[in-house]
């Protein structure tokens, strides 16, 4: 992956991308009924060590379409060189868009389009690849990402895009304090003993449509009797001093701990402490919830 980002930063830089008229209002690459049902990941979720950069759509042998008109940029399949270990984004389609947009569709099924490599300009409505299961994907499904500053910056495509229907809260969970390989769950009205500073987190899911689902979030605030740690947005990561950030320059160490939202290390008071979660998806959607608990201090 980072060897096809690195590329990609490069020839962007070389390309005069921004010749094609747009309005900056694209078409969703996959044209399927029931989309709201078949978003399973979002922009900005936690992946173990790093921020999901994209959207993922499950979908199987469907059609991918450019989300605007613009220039292939760049593609790679494993039949491009079957005796090189395949990348984890599998086979792969760049296109260049007016304004400076770049868009990626990721895990294409074997077999490039006829006539792919020969096209140097696409609309909505050429079929630049199909969904699959290649390189590292988990199921058949599109991984589709937007990008700008020749791939420096990576947007969430939703405002972009046209409007899915979700109107189901994001769910926060329980406090979580960790020690080494030990956990503690802390809910409202607990009492708990401690004797330094915890990594603190808090795991928070929405689920849009489908109850299943276990997508991110957008916005999240962490407030500790009264006073605010941390305010964190997931609109977009960009590359700064070789790591990736958020657009609040806030690095995916500081934002996750474990898979789950990271609060902070804290050193809790003697006596009841508050800590009030806000959080907001990418519908809007909003909730809140207030952890009230009892802290010993004990040497």
């Amino acid at each position: 992956m980072k060897r096809i980002w690195k590329y990609l930063i490069t020839l962007c830089a070389l390309l005069s991308i921004g010749v094609f008229a747009s309005d900056v209002k694209f078409s969703w690459p996959i044209q399927t009924s029931a989309l709201e049902n078949k978003l399973t990941s979002l922009f900005g979720e936690s992946r173990g060590d790093h921020f999901h950069n994209g959207v993922d759509i499950s979908s199987d042998n469907e059609e991918i379409r450019p989300i605007d008109q613009g220039q292939i940029v760049f593609s790679r399949y494993d039949s491009d060189n079957p005796f090189r270990n395949g990348m984890g984004s599998g086979n792969c389609v760049w296109i260049g868009h007016s304004k400076g947009y770049l868009s990626g569709y990721f895990h294409l099924k074997d077999g490039r389009e006829d006539g792919l490599l020969k096209k140097v300009q696409v609309n909505r409505t050429d079929v630049v690849g199909r969904s699959g299961n290649t390189g590292h994907s988990m199921g058949s499904h599109l991984h589709f990402i937007l990008a700008k500053d020749g791939g420096k910056k990576i947007i969430n495509p939703l405002p972009l895009l046209p409007t899915i229907p979700d109107t189901s809260t994001p769910k926060i969970g329980m406090m979580i304090l960790t020690n080494v390989d030990k956990f503690t769950y802390v809910n409202d009205g607990d009492n708990i003993n401690v004797s330094r500073a915890f990594p603190v987190s808090i795991p928070i899911l929405d689920s849009g449509i489908r109850p299943g689902q276990r997508r991110g979030i957008q916005r999240v605030k962490f407030i500790l009797n009264g006073k605010v740690l941390k305010e964190a947005g997931f609109n977009e990561i960009s590359l700064r001093d070789n790591t990736w950030v958020n657009e609040t320059g806030q690095s995916f160490e500081e934002l996750f701990f474990l898979g789950n939202y990271f609060v902070g290390n804290l050193s809790f008071v003697s006596g009841e402490n508050i800590l009030e979660v806000r959080t907001s998806d990418f519908s809007g959607n909003q909730a809140a919830k207030v952890i009230g608990f009892n802290v010993t201090r004990i040497k």
